[in-house]
Order: structure tokens, then sequence, then C-alpha cells
């Protein structure tokens, strides 16, 4: 009987944006949407929910300052901010972990460098922004008239759901 109360429970979790936040995020960022489709939604789902490997982009819990660690304490909540401070500083050049999401730059200079995983920086400058754009008004941000680029990314913090 546990088992099935749990099977239920998991059956109801939304996972990823809801349609309403995809509908924000689209009347705000609609060339993102597009790119986020055709670019990001095969690994990370057409929610953002995160699919296998690929980490939830959109919805609770996605886009965390800090890159999540499974090893260590057993959470993968978990964050030792001395031992992120050793890796960050012990990591190769152009290795895929990632330093602090604290703004948008954060984000986009991640994503810009590191993905799609298959044919990583070679989208144009212009569609980064875009999915940046789409992935921060689904979480619930508030777009600046013209969307956040290059000269106001710092400005602009990660919403937290």
């Amino acid at each position: 009987m546990l088992g099935g109360l749990v099977l239920l429970g998991c059956a109801v979790t939304q996972l990823g944006a809801t349609a309403a936040d995809i509908a924000r995020a689209n009347d705000q960022a609609a060339q993102g949407a597009t790119t986020f489709a055709r670019e990001c939604a095969k690994c990370h789902g057409q929610r953002g929910e995160g699919l296998a490997s690929a980490p939830a982009l959109m919805g609770p819990g996605a886009l965390p300052e800090y890159p999540r660690n499974s090893g260590g304490s057993g959470d993968p909540g978990f964050i030792d901010g001395q031992q992120l401070q050793i890796e960050a500083q012990a990591r190769p050049a152009g290795a895929a972990w990632r330093d602090p999401f604290r703004n948008a730059q954060d984000l986009y200079s991640y994503t810009s460098t590191h993905m799609p995983q298959s044919h990583a920086g070679e989208l144009k400058q212009g569609d980064y922004w875009a999915v940046l754009n789409f992935l921060l008004a689904a979480q619930g941000a508030s777009l600046p008239a013209g969307g956040i680029g290059p000269a106001n990314a710092s400005s602009m913090p990660i919403p937290k759901r």
C-alpha cells in the first residue's frame, strides 16, 4: 500500500515548468522558445524538467546557484564551499564542472561555452541570449524592455523556485 501511495505521489508531481510558465516565457521570449525546442529540449525535456543525466533548467529546484554534488555527504544538495573552491582551482580549462550561477551573466558564460553538449559553443550569440531569456522568464523573472543581454546580465539574478 505504501508503494502505491509513493507511485501516486510521483504521478502527480509536476517536473519542469508548468504550462503557464511556458506560455509566459513564450510571450516574453519567443525566439528563445524556438531555439530551446530545437537545441535544448532533446536533453533537458520540453518543460526543462531534465532527462537522463541532463539537469532541470526550469521549474522547482532548477538552475541552482551551486552545482549539485553527489559525493561526500550522500546528500546531493550538500554544498561544501571550501571543497568547491579547491575543485574550481584544480579544474582543467574547459572542464564541464561549473562555477556558481549567481546572475544571468554566469548562466550565459556557462551555456555559451559548454552547450549544446553535442556542439558546444556553436550557436549564435543571439541564440544563447534568447534561450537565457526564455529560461529566466519561465522561472518567473520579469524581463527588462529589450530583454537580458550583455549590458544588464550581471545585474539580473536567477529566480529561485
